[in-house]
């Protein structure tokens, strides 16, 4: 059984990534796109924190946490789930790779990439997209699977 505490922090995860999610939108208007990319990754990352807190690890600092929700959530899910969690781990895998070059200015082949320079919008639509599917479908995730199984213990 996870402790109430590590559920609480659970829930706490999913609001904020639904700020993050909002924040993303409001960032594709403004036409930041790196900006509205990288708060898309803040979503998923958070999001994928909240089902690791259901499992009992609530003091993960990475974030690229792709593997440990593969690890311990998708593996560890009923048979019923693991295929959408399966989805949502090979649909984010993109824009979890975003959390570094979404921010930070780089030399690459001899030139100074620019983050705000580098996306477009159409990919910030699709990482806002990706982002929500995935919040939703944990979202659902937890609220069945994780407080069926601590009511049941």
């Amino acid at each position: 059984m996870t402790s109430d505490l590590a559920i609480k922090l659970a829930y706490e995860l999913i609001e904020e990534a639904k700020v993050d999610l909002q924040a993303a939108r409001e960032l594709l208007k403004q036409k930041f796109f790196h900006k509205a990319v990288f708060e898309s990754q803040q979503c998923v990352e958070k999001a994928m924190k909240a089902t690791l807190a259901c499992e009992g690890l609530t003091q993960v600092y990475e974030h690229d946490v792709g593997a440990l929700f593969a690890a311990e959530v998708i593996t560890h899910a009923p048979q019923d789930w693991v295929e959408e969690l399966r989805n949502v781990f090979r649909e984010t895998a993109w824009l979890m790779e975003q959390y570094t070059a979404t921010r930070y200015p780089a030399i690459k082949a001899r030139t100074v990439v620019s983050p705000r320079k580098s996306y477009r919008e159409d990919e910030a639509k699709d990482a806002i997209k990706t982002a929500e599917s995935a919040l939703n479908a944990i979202e659902k995730y937890i609220q069945q699977v994780v407080g069926k199984r601590n009511k049941s213990t």
